[in-house]
């Protein structure tokens, strides 16, 4: 059996870092509290954030906000009006490749494959979206 796949969509998207360190900088605020929950996958994410030190926090999220910024492109008008951060998550598979991935898509032939880079102060992250085939 042999996998094909039929490209979908492709999506990109590039954050400055430091417009999450300036809105994650003061950890009293309800805000930044607010912003995990909406952005965060609350099982996948959101617990692994807490753990964190700042600096590292301030990466993931942007890695977070990048990779699902970039997801949501791939996503047809229908699809992105019920479209939420934090039902996605990212994840890597056996090999170590990441992707991101929603559990409701647990049944799908669809797949999100995911590149990302940190690079100084920029986080740019590509979304690929497949259809994958068995032939």
């Amino acid at each position: 059996m042999v996998k094909v796949g039929l490209v979908l969509g492709i999506g990109v998207d590039i954050v400055k870092k430091s417009r999450f360190e300036h809105l994650l900088k003061d950890k009293s605020s309800s805000f930044a509290a607010r912003l995990g929950k909406r952005i965060l996958h609350p099982k996948h994410e959101h617990p692994r954030f807490q753990t964190m030190k700042p600096e590292r926090q301030v990466e993931y999220m942007t890695g977070a906000w990048a990779a699902k910024e970039a997801l949501f492109k791939t996503l047809n008008p229908t699809e992105q009006s019920v479209f939420n951060f934090n039902d996605w998550y990212r994840y890597h598979d056996s090999q170590g490749k990441p992707f991101v991935w929603n559990d409701d898509l647990e049944m799908s032939d669809e797949k999100f494959h995911l590149s990302i880079s940190h690079d100084g102060s920029f986080v740019i992250a590509t979304v690929l979206r497949q259809k994958t085939y068995n032939l």
